[in-house]
This record gives structure tokens, C-alpha cells and sequence, in this order.
């Protein structure tokens, strides 16, 4: 068990209603494109006129891009999000690329070390024992052949002993709770080797359905549950530091950056919820 010391800090991180106004003179961000006037003025241009003969609306619109369910990435995709990826089942580490990276809007980078080692820490598919996916809408991106989109709807009852696992031998205890996900965006990407090289997931595209609060994957749960977790802001922000780099109990917010594989680098240097407002 934890010190109640460090149980205290957390406490205050999660809890205290003035640390955002304390911390936020010290951290800037970008006004919110919500907070900013419109300067857009109607135009006195006549609106452009369509032909809706039928002979135009063929000549004019593009024909539906659909790839068979039967294609072998979205099989593959369709087995790991299913069976193998630690979440909704236990994992396969022999499916994920040595240079594996995972990312969510409040999670991430995590490598594959990091990724696996925190799937063994919440012990979600434990936790809520009848979790499903309920994935639907398979495709393949037609910019990257490689890359698989895939939307979920999450549902399960909590009532796996001893609960989701916080790390350090703690759980928070199962309540029954029943999970009505939110529908959210997945992707996967693989390589050459049609090894998951990318898992992204949580991005949510109707906050206004379901029991979760607007949120996805695991902080969507963490809602139901009666966990909540911080809006993104410097409260999350220190928040997810100390609970990675300063008392590390096994489910880590981000990897260190010395171990985030380069290709990530070059693509992102945010980590954790750093930028998702």
C-alpha cells in the first residue's frame, strides 16, 4: 500500500478547486477557436447553380470507396481489437512491432514496453468482464494502405474482482456499474510485417451519446465508474507527471522520450494530454 502521504498529493492534484487558477499564470496556451469572434459577412455573390438532371449528379459525384471485410488487414485488425490487444482481452505481445507506439487524447506516447506494462496494471478486461468493442465500419485509409479505421462503442458491467488496478497493489473496488460507450475513433497501422506498428483510440465522435461523459477508451470507463478523470489543462498536466515520473506504479501517462521510437518523434513531441483541448 501507498504512504498516505502520497495519497494526500494526489488528493490535492485531482481535487483542489484552486490549483488550475494557481498554476495557469504560469502556462500559456492558445485562445480556443470557441472564444474567438467570427469575422465571416454574408456575400452578395448569387449562389453557384447546380444541375440535379440525373446524367450531372453521375458525371459529378464520386463513387463510394469500400474495401471487403474480407481484406486481410481488417481481419487482422478486426482479431487484435477482439482478442489480442491487453485491453478488451489479454494481449499478444508477439502481434505489436518492436516500434510500436500508442496514443489517445489524454494518453501517450506509450512504446510497446510502456503500453503492455500499463494493459497489466488497470486489468480492464478483467475488471469489467463482459466488455466488448462492438466495433463496426471497417476501413481501409486511402492515403496509407496500411492504415485501418474502425469505430467502437464500448459496453460491459463492472464487477470483475478486485476491480481496476491504480497500480502499487491498489484497485478501485467493482460497483456494478454498467458501460454505455460513446461512439470513438480507432486506427491501426502495420508494417511491412503486418505488425501493429500504431494503435490510436479514443477519439470520440459523439460526445452526446452514452453514459461517459463525452470520453473515450479507458477515461471513459474511469467516468462510469466513478473515477473521474481532470479536464485537459495544468491540473491533468502536473497531475499525469507525478503519477509517471515521480512515483511510476506501473500505468504510465506517457513513455520517457529517450524511448518513444523516433518515427513518433518526428511526427509529435506532445506527450499526454499536452495540445487536446
Amino acid at each position: 500500500m501507498l504512504p498516505k502521504f502520497v495519497f494526500s498529493v494526489l488528493a490535492f492534484f485531482l481535487t483542489t478547486p484552486t490549483l488550475e487558477a494557481f498554476i495557469s499564470p504560469l502556462i500559456s496556451f492558445p485562445p480556443s477557436p470557441s472564444t474567438q469572434r467570427s469575422s465571416y459577412r454574408c456575400s452578395k455573390t448569387p449562389a453557384k447553380q447546380y444541375d440535379a438532371s440525373p446524367s450531372a449528379t453521375t458525371s459529378t459525384i464520386p463513387p463510394v470507396q469500400a474495401v471487403s471485410s474480407d481484406h486481410p488487414l481488417i481481419q487482422l485488425a478486426n482479431e487484435i481489437i477482439y482478442a489480442k490487444s491487453g485491453f478488451y482481452s489479454p494481449y499478444d505481445s508477439s502481434v505489436f512491432a518492436e516500434d510500436f507506439v500508442f496514443r489517445g487524447p489524454y494518453i501517450g506516447p506509450l512504446n510497446k514496453m510502456d503500453y503492455l506494462q500499463t494493459m497489466d496494471t488497470f486489468g480492464i478486461y478483467k475488471a469489467l468482464p463482459d466488455i466488448n468493442p462492438n466495433a463496426f465500419g471497417f476501413s481501409i485509409d486511402p492515403k496509407n494502405e496500411k492504415r485501418v479505421w474502425f469505430m467502437v462503442r464500448n459496453s460491459g458491467t463492472f464487477t470483475g474482482e478486485p476491480g481496476i488496478g491504480l497500480g502499487g497493489g491498489n484497485y478501485f473496488p467493482p460497483n456494478g456499474a454498467k458501460l454505455e460507450g460513446c461512439p470513438e475513433t480507432f486506427s491501426m497501422t502495420f508494417d511491412e510485417s503486418k505488425k501493429l506498428k500504431y494503435l490510436s483510440v479514443g477519439y470520440v465522435a459523439d460526445r452526446f451519446e452514452g453514459n461517459t461523459n463525452g470520453k473515450g477508451a479507458a477515461v471513459g470507463i474511469f467516468n462510469v465508474i466513478g473515477l473521474p478523470f481532470p479536464s485537459p489543462g495544468p491540473s491533468l498536466s502536473l497531475a499525469q507527471w507525478f503519477l509517471t515520473e515521480v512515483i511510476n506504479m506501473g500505468g504510465r501517462s506517457y513513455s520517457k522520450r529517450e524511448e518513444v521510437p523516433q518515427w513518433w518523434l518526428d511526427k509529435s513531441d506532445a506527450k499526454a494530454s499536452e495540445g487536446y483541448l
